[in-house]
């Protein structure tokens, strides 16, 4: 009787923990099909930003004569990672890009690098590559709250670049792709890539007149380009959001397989310690009877 409650008490405790594996799968579902609105949303501004850039230069072709940026003094680096748990393998791919670039660049970690991160759970494996971010970030409870925390980053990014004279800035985190996948991704924020500028000055009006605006066009390219700071750093909060869901789903996916598939053994196994104990009970009753009747 006792190896049959040990047995019915991890079969109670894997049905709690599947439902609990069942309810985390539902929300992120959920969650990625919000997040993948707010994606396409974000591309489609994100366009317009740029539209606003091409316009600017293909009236100011001088901006793109504007002295090249110094010679990089240090880099400052934003990281995304996983804010709550049950997200299986989500900060490694991440990091893993840190890691390769910076060895492609030629970087020695802390000494080379400042660092924020954004979310808790990727904190060890930044320090398992030499990286102890100098801010830390938590990730808003809801998309809808995202704003000051993006004002927050952009914050940091003023600090660096006019306190800590920190010349370029890199995001990394990662994308959704197809269905629940993601793949890391890396961003330069600042300063922007002369080579993409020039490509965008170039590439031609979709329609025939290119269109007028009224105000200096000096003022107009800061504003623009404010835009366009916030909405890079809102893509990444947004993009990073929803493959950490996707992660999330996949994990969820794995485990109530296991779950299930521990349960199918628990349930035999009580199965068949119930019959061996029903089996040996009635032995008891045969010999019993046998001994009576002699």
């Amino acid at each position: 009787m006792q190896m049959l409650e040990t047995i019915r008490r991890k079969i109670e405790s894997a049905k709690d923990m599947h439902s609990v594996v069942k309810t985390m799968k539902a929300l992120a579902a959920v969650n990625i099909h919000a997040y993948e609105k707010a994606v396409s949303a974000i591309n489609y501004y994100h366009q317009n930003i740029e539209a606003g850039l091409q316009i600017v230069l293909k009236e100011n072709p001088e901006i793109l004569k504007a002295p090249a940026a110094d010679d990089i003094e240090s880099i400052g680096i934003i990281v995304f990672g996983a804010q709550r748990g049950m997200a299986g393998n989500f900060n490694l791919p991440v990091v893993n890009k840190l890691d390769s670039w910076m060895k492609e660049k030629g970087l020695k970690q802390q000494s080379s690098v400042t660092a924020c991160v954004v979310g808790d759970r990727i904190l060890e494996p930044l320090k398992d590559i030499g990286i102890s971010p100098n801010y830390k970030l938590d990730f808003p409870n809801f998309r809808y709250n995202l704003d000051s925390t993006i004002q927050d980053v952009l914050l940091i990014v003023e600090k660096w670049r006019f306190q800590k004279r920190v010349s370029h800035i890199h995001l990394f985190y990662n994308r959704p792709t197809s269905g629940s996948s993601f793949k890391p991704g890396h961003f330069q924020l600042y300063p922007l890539n002369p080579d993409w500028l020039r490509e965008l000055a170039a590439k031609q009006w979709p329609s025939r007149s290119i269109p007028l605006y009224t105000i200096p066009a000096d003022t107009l390219f800061n504003l623009v380009i404010r835009q366009y700071f916030y909405i890079s750093l809102y893509k990444a909060f947004i993009e990073s959001m929803a493959s950490e869901n996707a992660s999330r789903l996949i994990a969820m996916r794995k485990a109530e397989q296991n779950i299930e598939e521990q349960l199918e053994e628990l349930d035999a196994q009580f199965n068949k310690q119930r019959q061996d104990s029903i089996t040996e009970e009635l032995l008891d009753i045969v010999a019993g009877f046998e001994a009576l009747t002699k």
